[in-house]
């Protein structure tokens, strides 16, 4: 899978000019058909809605390797928008609500929710240390973008990925990401995964930086 701009002409756009690198050997993206249906819930409370969506595949020209195209609203094997499961660990790493709270309030199931916590605080680590890392390769005052300490493994995760939000917005002069959208256009759909995390740390992880729009971002294949 690769993480891509969420607006499908501008990844109509991208395929048709070679502009999206296949994470497996680099080579160029090639328009090649659809992924199955997904339904993902997107909003919460009244704001509900489930929508369907197919998204889009790339075949790359060099290995023939294919990949499921993300939108960067969206994570990998996630049937919820990054966007809610991002507002269930701030409220766990800012407000330290309980997984059960935390579900009542968004309207989700709250062993989904147990899961989105577990999985994210299992990779606080590791996200910590790549995202410092780039907040500091990539900006040019990076202590200047940093957040107060955060007394948590996983709020030290999320302020090192909202940090490289500023960087991202300040390098391309545009407003401040959403710190979902940064990690993800970054490190890839996987991004809120845990076993993915535990993977690249046991065999070293270089992140290449991505755009808020969700362009040059990476991915799992």
């Amino acid at each position: 899978m690769l993480t891509v701009n969420h607006e499908a002409v501008s990844v109509e756009s991208d395929l048709a000019g070679g502009r999206l690198a296949c994470p497996a050997c680099k080579g160029r993206l090639r328009p090649w058909g659809w992924a199955r249906e997904r339904l993902i819930r997107h909003g919460t409370g009244t704001d509900l809605a489930l929508v369907r969506g197919r998204p889009r595949r790339g075949r790359c020209a060099a290995c023939s390797a294919t990949h499921v195209l993300l939108g960067v609203d969206l994570a990998a094997r996630r049937a919820d928008t990054a966007a809610v499961i991002a507002s269930a660990v701030e409220a766990k790493a800012a407000g330290g609500a309980g997984h059960r709270v935390i579900a009542a309030g968004l309207g989700r199931p709250v062993s989904t929710v147990r899961g989105w916590l577990r999985a994210f605080a299992a990779s606080a680590g590791p996200i910590a240390e790549e995202f410092t890392a780039l907040a500091h390769r990539d900006g040019a005052d990076a202590a200047g973008l940093w957040p107060a300490p955060a007394p948590t493994p996983a709020g030290r995760a999320l302020a090192a990925v909202a940090a490289y939000a500023g960087v991202l917005a300040a390098r391309f002069g545009v407003a401040t990401p959403a710190w979902q959208i940064a990690g993800l256009a970054a490190a890839g759909p996987w991004f809120f995964s845990a076993p993915w995390w535990a993977g690249q740390s046991q065999h070293g992880l270089t992140l290449t930086p991505g755009t808020p729009g969700g362009k040059g971002g990476t991915g799992a294949g």
